[in-house]
């Protein structure tokens, strides 16, 4: 889908707090395409990388109750109130105990005893195995949870965003003369 076509289906999706997944190769936009959203719909956004979590990052460190029971102290990057959106950034790339720590979260919007509120949709995104960047393959449990969209590159919308973001004339002119350079991934290691 066009960059244009996700931004329409995000807002729909994110309204029906249905968690989307966004699959496009490295350097895409993906996370600016989130942004954007949260930017436009006027929320906050949690960007959470979950390639950097530890599984137990998620459910929180316990500590020991005055009832004298465990209880988990929930992590300060979950949100406690209000409406926003919690965005999963580099999901698939994350370890897969992270991933698997995601499950009830993604589906039940729950972890352990803290309920993600109402108000916050959940968006996650990440690269394509075919894209040899940093992947780990998604546990069909956690896949089946969402909603997936592939954001493919689109000349035209780029140079209209190009323009509006100042990008210099003659990179937007090379670009529209050799197309094939939007969006290149060297998949080899050159050294």
């Amino acid at each position: 889908m066009k960059a244009s076509a996700i931004s329409g289906a995000l807002r729909v999706l994110t309204a029906a707090r249905q968690p989307v997944f966004i699959w496009a190769g490295p350097g895409c936009g993906k996370s600016s395409l989130v942004r954007q959203l949260a930017t436009t719909l006027k929320l906050p956004l949690r960007d959470v990388r979950a390639l950097l979590l530890d599984p137990v990052d998620l459910r929180g460190l316990p500590f020991l109750g005055s009832d004298g029971r465990s209880k988990w102290a929930t992590p300060e990057f979950l949100p406690q109130d209000g409406a926003g959106i919690l965005f999963l950034d580099e999901l698939n790339a994350a370890p897969a105990m992270v991933q698997a720590s995601c499950y009830q979260l993604v589906l039940d919007r729950k972890l352990g005893e803290y309920t993600l509120p109402d108000g916050w949709a959940i968006i996650a995104a990440g690269n394509r195995d075919s894209d040899r960047g940093a992947t780990t393959r998604m546990p069909t449990p956690l896949r089946n949870r969402f909603v997936h969209l592939e954001l493919e590159v689109d000349l035209q919308e780029w140079s209209e965003w190009a323009i509006q973001a100042t990008i210099r004339p003659e990179v937007i002119a090379f670009l529209r003369f050799r197309p094939e350079l939007l969006s290149v991934f060297d998949r080899v290691m050159r050294g």
